[in-house]
């Protein structure tokens, strides 16, 4: 510490995150003792600071030690649905940090402690700038009204004088004020003529403003602070109809379909995470045309860093309270605790123009009622756990989203339906797992959709390459050891000794042929995924407005495991992602089939309609057009429209439903907007020909492209280099006969071959 420093009026030691339980001393002097990772702590430690070598110790204690002596103290034992062991010695309840540091069905439990995040020195004079919240009232065509509510800290009375600039320029927004010593809220409401709004993803520009306020007093300024603000209003609609009640968001002003998925953190150890791997977690959100990702209540509130992209990409973000399956201890330290955690992150991350939605918990509701969670409690244990729940759910969260965020709306609990019911498809939101747990067929995603489905997915295996990272050649089978070691998910309550692998190959047996080596079935795992992927939001789109969101579990790992996401720990994406970026596209056509005949409907995120040209064809799998229909067609914004409905049961024989495929493609022009394909059977019933496929490679700059022709349909078809990180514009698409497909491939490695390129399909 040198002299300068000291001779500051105020230097703070900040702590942004401490991992959990901790005392820290400064000099041997006891400053502060914390037990919640998700807060930050500033000490004002001016007076235990020496000239010189100063020493900083923090002594950590053990998150499950402190947990233990905390449940034998509650004399019971509370529910904590994904802690599975160890067995009833579940503490993960007691502490307020990340819940999945104790182990989830995709993660490995890895208890940590430790310093999370950046611990500093910060020293200031005169006065400071604390905080400040900025939310827009209005919007139009011509002006924005605005308020912004500014936090100070005056050392010295006096008369002050509060600005704002505007992308640096000055336009004259400003407030006079008188201010004693000590904390004062200035409030400065302002008028933005002609706004450049924040749109999502897909419906405009994510335009950001660069506030910066600015402290004076006379002529000299004191401090400052500068924010990037989007100015845009998002509102949760949930008004009655005639099915029960709406679910949706609308942004400034417009209804939007939310597209996208559910995030856990991009690591295991929480702090390993790089600003690389949180810029390629959005860039792979965002090229497969989502709009929103929720962060999920048993994982962290996520870096400044991430909602900063997703503020500059145009992705919402559904953002859940750190609470996730487990009902919580209703001691006063545990709930002041959780209030000081709610008012830290509802202000950390209220300025965000992604912030879409406060949510404050993921599944309690519906597993005290659901999951047998009450089961051997008494009257007296149940009535204070679920008392406990209504206060932190009911009480302290909605009131720190209320009194510091009350621009953004509040949702209790995920799934629930209107006034924190059980959900029943007819308001609220959903997590549909009849496919995957509930063990349905695929196509059940198109019955009795509901209204914002915010978990669905099914499970696939990661490319050969990211499983040779944990995997040994002896080893790439179903059975062995670290295969099932990698799979977290166990299913005891579905078959004894049942696990997410065998799950995957239950699904993988209903619609393809039992796979002999355990290659193939990794490309069966991937290949049923990515259908029941696009089915579901094919499904879910065609409900508009009915269903207005569409979130699956998962986008990402945390390791390098089996699990429920789209792109791997390494960042690869599975044949589930292109699938999802091809569904999530701004305007699709879906088909859905019901006995012999088949609707289908073109689906529109613009908010203008326009005219088409639709056409659809039958045909047989080396390209001979049974039947054909071109039509003129008026889309409707923002909606889906049910185009065309056909009966094929006089072109389409029981014997023969094997050998045909619907082609469906949508037009402007010659331009080819939309396109999709129906086929009549499960893959395994397909009378699919070995193809002679042809297939030439160029390289332009910095990239490879691919063209490839067949003599007949190619289903499935998968390209793979030597590259395991290469990126492809498409891949696991089904390729029409004699029709040429181009695939630009982008990849580091130098020098390309053709002789490189390996194919894998579905045909012999």
């Amino acid at each position: 510490v040198t002299d300068d420093l000291l001779k500051n009026d105020v230097v703070d030691l900040v702590f942004e995150g401490l991992d959990t339980y901790a005392d820290v001393f400064l000099n041997e002097d006891l400053i502060l003792t914390t037990d919640n990772m998700f807060v930050s702590h500033r000490i004002n430690c001016k007076e235990n600071l020496a000239q010189g070598p100063n020493t900083l110790r923090i002594h950590f204690y053990s998150p499950v030690a402190k947990g233990l002596a905390k449940q034998a103290k509650s004399g019971h034992t509370i529910p904590a649905h994904n802690e599975k062991a160890p067995e009833n010695k579940q503490t993960s309840i007691y502490t307020r940090k990340a819940p999945f540091h104790y182990g989830w069905d995709w993660g490995p439990r890895l208890v940590t402690s430790g310093i999370w995040r950046p611990v500093y020195v910060e020293a200031w004079n005169h006065a400071a700038i604390n905080d400040v919240y900025v939310a827009t009232k209005t919007i139009d065509k011509w002006q924005a009204t605005m308020n912004a509510w500014v936090d100070v800290e005056i050392l010295n009375t006096g008369n002050y004088t509060l600005s704002l600039l505007i992308n640096g320029e000055d336009i004259g927004i400003r407030k006079d004020a008188g201010l004693r010593k000590g904390k004062h809220r200035l409030e400065i409401e302002f008028t933005l003529e002609k706004p450049r709004l924040w749109w999502p993803n897909g419906l405009g520009e994510p335009w950001l403003y660069d506030f910066e306020f600015h402290l004076r007093r006379g002529d000299t300024i004191i401090c400052e602070k500068s924010i990037m603000i989007g100015v845009r209003t998002v509102k949760l609609v949930q008004k009655p109809d005639t099915s029960g009640h709406t679910f949706y968001f609308e942004v400034n002003g417009i209804p939007v379909f939310m597209k996208g998925a559910n995030v856990i953190p991009s690591e295991t150890l929480t702090p390993a995470v790089t600003v690389e791997s949180y810029r390629k977690l959005i860039a792979c959100a965002k090229s497969a045309n989502m709009n929103m990702l929720r962060v999920w209540g048993g994982a962290i509130y996520e870096e400044d860093l991430f909602y900063q992209l997703c503020d500059e990409n145009g992705l919402l973000v559904w953002q859940d309270f750190m609470f996730a399956c487990a009902m919580q201890p209703g001691d006063q330290p545990h709930l002041e605790s959780i209030k000081r955690e709610a008012e830290y992150n509802v202000k950390r991350l209220r300025n965000h123009a992604c912030l879409a939605l406060w949510c404050g918990n993921n599944e309690i509701m519906y597993g005290w009622h659901k999951w047998e969670w009450q089961d051997g409690l008494d009257n007296k244990i149940t009535q204070h756990l679920w008392g406990t729940y209504e206060k932190i759910f009911h009480n302290i969260l909605p009131a720190a989203v209320r009194h510091h965020d009350p621009k953004n709306s509040y949702w209790p609990s995920t799934p629930a339906t209107i006034n924190n019911n059980l959900p029943d498809r007819k308001s609220g939101d959903e997590h549909d797992w009849t496919v995957c747990f509930g063990q349905k067929p695929i196509d059940s995603y198109w019955e009795n959709v509901p209204r914002f489905v915010t978990e669905w997915g099914l499970q696939a295996f990661p490319s050969m390459q990211t499983i040779r990272t944990f995997a040994n050649d002896d080893e790439l089978m179903l059975d062995s050891a670290v295969i099932r070691h990698r799979q977290r998910s166990k299913l005891d309550w579905l078959q004894l000794g049942f696990d997410g692998n065998d799950l995957i190959k239950w699904y993988v047996e209903q619609y393809h042929d039992a796979p002999e080596q355990f290659e193939h079935f990794v490309y069966l795992s991937q290949v049923l995924q990515a259908e029941a992927y696009k089915t579901a939001i094919e499904a879910h789109r065609s409900a508009m407005p009915h269903c207005m969101g569409s979130l699956f579990w998962q986008l990402n790992d945390c390791w390098p495991t089996i699990s429920w996401s789209t792109i791997d720990y390494f960042s690869r994406w599975k044949a589930a992602h292109y699938a999802v970026k091809k569904a999530f596209r701004p305007v699709i056509v879906t088909v859905k089939r019901i006995n012999s005949s088949v609707r289908v409907y073109v689906v529109s995120d613009k908010i203008s309609a326009f005219d088409a040209m639709l056409q659809v064809k039958l045909m047989d799998f080396s390209g001979k057009t049974i039947f054909e229909s071109v039509k003129e067609v008026e889309v409707s914004p923002n909606t889906a429209t049910l185009l065309l409905e056909k009966d094929l049961s006089l072109l389409l024989p029981k014997d023969k439903a094997g050998e045909k495929v619907f082609d469906i493609r949508l037009l402007i022009g010659d331009k080819q907007i939309a396109d999709n394909m129906l086929f009549f059977v499960k893959p395994k019933d397909l009378q699919l020909a070995r193809p002679d496929l042809q297939y030439r490679l160029r390289q332009t700059d910095k990239e490879y492209l691919v063209s490839l022709v067949s003599d007949t349909l190619v289903r499935n078809l998968c390209i793979e280099t030597p590259d395991p990180d290469a990126r492809f514009s498409d891949n696991f698409f089904d390729l029409l006969p004699n029709q040429q497909a181009n695939v630009v491939i982008k990849s580091s490695l130098p020098g390309l071959q053709k002789k490189d390129l390996v194919f894998k399909y579905l045909n012999p």
